[in-house]
């Protein structure tokens, strides 16, 4: 009993080691834009536009990570249920779509078919997809900026969803190494930008519905995804 108490309490540091230096970046960009508008005493609609998405990503994250922090003290599960995989991505990219504006990223949605629900938690399923877009939106590699993609898909083991783009160093050894970094380098990954927080973030919150993420390929992008098992019940109409 006390080895888990000790192993929660050192991934609960870790978690909140990660996310308070990943949340630097958007309050340090509102910082900027709010002392140059007060400079030259001109804030422009532009720079508003840029001070309230930095701040709803930072106030985003601070969620997402208060939902992670909950579920790895607690070590439970979240309770599932039938989910609309493709409307709960319609709802993250609409939500991603000014974070995305100001990487100079254009956000695309793949959503191939139609999809019976799948077995998950509606509020973490969305946390986690958020976590994980704010992360690989922030660590995009500035020559490659152009466009990620939010999609969905069906394989043999279940329909997969995650976010997609041009990360081409990205490997399942980088994501075991970066796990393993997590909190204790400020670096975890060596072909993305930042620390990764809210991919940790993401990771603590799926594994709370008995998944986890893992790098994959979509339509000849690389990125990180969940599997999600179909729901038994109906399908939605």
């Amino acid at each position: 009993m006390q080895g888990d108490s000790a192993t929660t309490s050192q991934e609960t540091t870790q978690l909140l080691r990660s996310v308070a230096e990943q949340l630097k970046m958007p309050l340090s960009t509102i910082a900027r834009q709010a002392e140059l508008g007060q400079l030259t005493g001109d804030v422009s609609l532009t720079d508003l536009s840029a001070i309230r998405t930095h701040a709803s990503a930072a106030l985003t994250l601070v969620d997402c990570y208060l939902l992670g922090l909950q579920l790895i003290r607690e070590q439970a599960l979240l309770p599932l249920e039938p989910v609309s995989v493709s409307s709960l991505l319609v709802e993250t990219a609409h939500e991603l779509q000014a974070f995305a504006k100001q990487y100079d990223t254009t956000l695309e949605l793949h959503i191939a078919g139609k999809y019976e629900p799948v077995m998950a938690h509606h509020a973490g399923l969305k946390s986690a997809l958020l976590s994980l877009g704010y992360a690989l939106l922030e660590s995009y590699p500035v020559q490659q900026r152009g466009r990620m993609s939010l999609a969905v898909h069906r394989t043999p083991n279940g329909i997969v969803t995650g976010l997609y783009g041009d990360f081409e160093q990205l490997s399942s050894k980088a994501w075991r190494t970066a796990l393993e970094l997590q909190g204790k380098a400020p670096r975890p990954f060596e072909s993305l930008s930042g620390n990764g927080a809210g991919l940790f973030v993401a990771e603590a919150i799926l594994q709370a519905m008995d998944t986890k993420l893992r790098v994959g390929k979509h339509r000849k992008q690389q990125g990180l995804a969940t599997t999600l098992q179909p729901s038994q019940q109906l399908s939605f109409v």
